[in-house]
């Protein structure tokens, strides 16, 4: 019976997880029966911010707010961490005889000796740290090991799981405005900030075709300064990028300094944008504007981001079609009551007919 525990432990751990669609609640939840079934003193789950590179703790069991709050985790300060995110599963044995570690007074005052560290990976992509905690030096074996990582992996799916949750609410509410609003930049001001924040990026813009299908005209933006707004019109025959999202394609740029493609590049560089995302707005299969995500660091997209970020321009396009057709009925309507009224005011009564 006692062989049974560590699985009625899993059950047990999966029942209180698939309850939970916040992300806070869910990698806490995660955190401290990571601690527990793994016999350790404590366990932080950090998550890699896209805007500053840091290690942001989301989530600890078993450690002290003093250690917690002890300072940033920078990414490029840190190479353990370094070689975690790009899929390593490191361990050390006494973080006190190590050099390369940051904050050892603080580990040492907490009681903490060894660490391992895993990556948390949804698709295939590391998006943050999970650390073990263990107050004596010791050796993890290839058993805790393998734990840790599988452990880890149902800590992605996790976040991947709540991720898709806020999305969809994201695209519901997007939904909702379209249906309660006629107000164009209202809809579309909604959307660039959503973008932005569900995804965790840095910016993000709607531009639309001029008349003339020559100009990118701004119509809505968010996370972007005055000055980088006014560095002057895009033209779609000067920016290879545009020409590209014009012919319905969705074009990346995981690297700003290191693609040709772009109008701007030095005023780009200078608003601190690192890797663009533009996808098409279309409407009826006509390209008529593009709807992008910025990020302040080299950043390669992901086939689920992008599948997000074409929602939200097709919901863009929905609020544009609405809006011009209320314009062509608004329109109408005038030209009618301004026909109405010369009637009336050729006579007394209404023309018969």
């Amino acid at each position: 019976m006692q062989e049974d525990r560590p699985l009625f432990d899993m059950y047990k751990l999966l029942e209180q997880l698939i309850s939970s669609y916040d992300l806070e609640t869910t990698l806490n939840i995660l955190a401290k029966n990571i601690a527990e079934l793994m016999s350790v003193k404590g366990c932080t789950v950090r998550l890699l911010d896209k805007k500053t590179m840091m290690l942001e703790i989301v989530a600890a069991h078993g450690l002290s707010r003093s250690y917690l709050e002890k300072g940033p985790v920078h990414l490029k300060d840190h190479p353990v961490d370094q070689k975690v995110l790009c899929g390593e599963c490191i361990t050390t044995k006494d973080i006190l005889a190590e050099p390369h570690v940051l904050y050892r007074e603080d580990a040492k005052k907490e009681g903490i000796r060894s660490v391992m560290s895993c990556p948390l990976t949804v698709q295939e992509k590391s998006i943050g740290v999970i650390r073990i905690y263990m107050s004596e030096p010791h050796d993890f074996t290839e058993e805790e090991t393998k734990r840790l990582k599988v452990l880890a992996s149902l800590g992605g799916i996790l976040v991947d799981r709540v991720r898709i949750w806020k999305q969809m609410q994201t695209l519901i509410e997007i939904s909702q405005s379209i249906g309660s609003t006629l107000s164009l930049n209202e809809v579309l001001a909604k959307i660039v900030e959503n973008a932005t924040k569900a995804l965790g990026f840095t910016a993000a813009s709607i531009r639309l075709l001029d008349e003339e299908r020559k100009t990118l005209e701004v119509k809505a933006t968010y996370g972007l300064s005055e000055a980088y707004l006014k560095k002057g019109p895009i033209e779609v025959g000067k920016s290879l990028i545009d020409v590209e999202c014009m012919k319905g394609c969705v074009v990346a740029v995981p690297d700003v300094a290191k693609d040709g493609r772009l109008q701007y590049p030095d005023e780009i560089i200078r608003e601190g944008i690192r890797a663009i995302l533009s996808v098409p707005v279309s409407i009826r299969g006509t390209v008529i504007g593009v709807l992008r995500v910025y990020t302040s660091n080299p950043y390669s997209f992901s086939r689920s981001e992008i599948d997000f970020l074409s929602s939200m321009a097709s919901s863009g396009a929905i609020a544009i079609e609405n809006a011009r057709l209320f314009e062509h009925v608004k329109s109408e309507y005038e030209e009618l009551a301004k026909d109405v009224w010369k009637w009336y005011d050729w006579g007394k009564h209404f023309p018969r007919f």
